[in-house]
């Protein structure tokens, strides 16, 4: 009598359990030896393809994984952990709305998975889809209390939402459940010093340096709030750190040069800007501060300096320049302007480079309407906030008086020819385009040598003589000028003028 014949369809529970051991061990050569093996063998096996996929991904081979990750998805539909391993690799592999679909389907056949919940709202971040991704980290925290990486992860979309008071809130309670969490603390710290709680600020950026020596942001960012104290020593031993642990980044340099320049270390600076522009030659922003350093006067500063420069300052901006560097030139322009205007009726006012509505504030009850045209998108945020401007555009200020319809009373410009060095476009675009005649009201730093000159701080001066040629030229009569103190510099004011003309 013949034997019956057995067929086989699944391997033996020995070798699962060997295979399970192996990658839970980290031994994934053999743990992929092993799968391959099973797949051969036994190639409908859902969990040795699943297996197979991760450990393909835990070694770099991501198009291999992936591979193995859709089989292990076609073999068990109903897994909710194969569509989720799915969707991290599609992930990794910029698929994201591929990978939102897998991550949807784990959710639809395990709506408790809570790790899903978490890796489908970082997807929707990606995408700036703040609102979803904010619900969807708040279901994998109900899931899930003890999920640390959830409330880190929340707490960088509140962050990103402007909501920083909630955003410290999630980093604290991810640093609760997880101490250790260098990525926590230093987050923390970028938030502690936008609220402008400095102290507690760089025991958070310390705190993460402690965990994580290598550390190379938070040596940076260290640095950045240290010199913006006027710990210029302390700042730069953080740069160096930073260019010690990662030399190849440029902004590392001009952070660096930017410590020493305001030391007056300027030679040191200089091969600091220059080694930045080595690594990323076609910055302009680099390139401006280095001439800057070298004496060389170009005729203004370029757009990205200026819109990197303000969107970075726009969160402590006023506190900063109002109530740590004494800025008062935007009351004093009006309070010029209300001294020319009796009837104090001003009509129709554009405020240029109006920032964060400093000179809205203050002219606001004076006029009929009050528009403002700024370079960087998150100071006119804060000025939108104000509820001031009738209108405000997100332009340049040549591009803006270029190309709109100008109808008004007054021009108003307040500390922004500072990064303006050759004014002659915008004297000519005033008088010839604008439908009446009217005022041009503005603030410059002032010199006393004749004509336009970039600073070594990266800000133009201008001359009275300058302005005075100027007028000539485009026909505007100056009707007042006066020497102010503009802000504070260093423990010293910087020198301003103040001018009034009529066209």
């Amino acid at each position: 009598m013949k034997k019956p014949i057995v067929n086989f369809l699944e391997p033996s529970q020995q070798q699962l359990n060997s295979l399970l051991e192996h990658y839970q061990t980290g031994r994934y050569a053999d743990a992929e030896k092993l799968s391959l093996s099973i797949t051969q063998e036994f190639p409908e096996h859902q969990f040795a393809w699943k297996v197979l996929a991760v450990v393909l991904k835990l070694t770099g081979r991501i198009s291999e994984s992936l591979v193995a990750s859709q089989k292990s998805v076609q073999l068990g539909p109903l897994n909710a952990e194969a569509h989720n391993n799915l969707a991290v690799l599609l992930k990794e592999l910029g698929r994201l709305k591929e990978a939102e679909v897998s991550y949807k389907k784990a959710i639809e056949l395990k709506p408790d998975y809570a790790e899903a919940h978490s890796n489908l709202a970082i997807i929707l971040k990606e995408q700036s889809r703040l609102k979803e991704a904010e619900a969807c980290y708040r279901q994998a925290i109900k899931l899930k209390p003890d999920y640390a990486e959830a409330h880190y992860n929340m707490g960088n979309t509140l962050k990103e939402l402007g909501r920083l008071e909630e955003a410290e809130a999630c980093y604290r309670q991810a640093i609760k459940l997880k101490p250790d969490y260098a990525e926590a603390h230093y987050n923390m710290g970028n938030t502690l010093k936008e609220l402008g709680r400095l102290e507690e600020a760089e025991a958070s950026y310390v705190q993460a340096i402690t965990l994580k020596p290598d550390y190379v942001k938070a040596y940076n960012n260290l640095g950045v709030m240290l010199q913006e104290q006027g710990r210029l020593d302390e700042a730069e031993v953080s740069y160096k750190k930073a260019i010690t642990l990662k030399p190849d980044y440029a902004d590392f340099y001009a952070n660096l040069g930017n410590t020493l320049r305001d030391q007056d270390k300027l030679l040191e600076a200089k091969l600091n800007y220059k080694k930045a522009i080595e690594l990323k030659g076609d910055s302009k922003k680099f390139k401006h501060i280095f001439d800057a350093l070298t004496g060389k006067t170009t005729n203004f500063a370029p757009r990205e300096y200026v819109e990197v420069l303000f969107d970075n300052y726009a969160i402590n901006f006023e506190n900063s320049l109002v109530n740590k560097l004494e800025y008062k030139t935007p009351n004093k322009i009006v309070e010029m302007i209300v001294a020319k205007n009796p009837n104090i009726q001003l009509g129709s006012v554009l405020d240029l480079g109006c920032g964060t509505g400093l000179i809205g504030d203050e002219i606001k009850k004076y006029c009929s309407n009050l528009e403002g045209v700024d370079l960087s998108k998150l100071m006119l945020e804060k000025a939108s906030a104000k509820n001031i401007y009738d209108k405000l555009e997100h332009k340049d200020i040549v591009e803006y008086l270029s190309t709109e319809d100008l109808d008004f009373n007054y021009f108003i410009s307040s500390d922004v020819f500072v990064y303006v060095g050759n004014l002659s476009e915008i004297f000519r675009l005033i008088k010839s385009r604008n439908k009446s005649k009217g005022k041009f009201v503005f603030s410059t730093e002032h010199t006393d040598r004749d004509g336009f000159f970039l600073e070594q701080t990266g800000r133009y001066s201008h001359s009275k003589k300058y302005i005075e040629s100027l007028c000539n030229k485009f026909g505007y009569k100056l009707s007042h000028f006066e020497v102010v103190n503009l802000r504070k510099n260093k423990n010293k004011f910087i020198i301003g003028g103040l001018y009034f003309l009529d066209f």
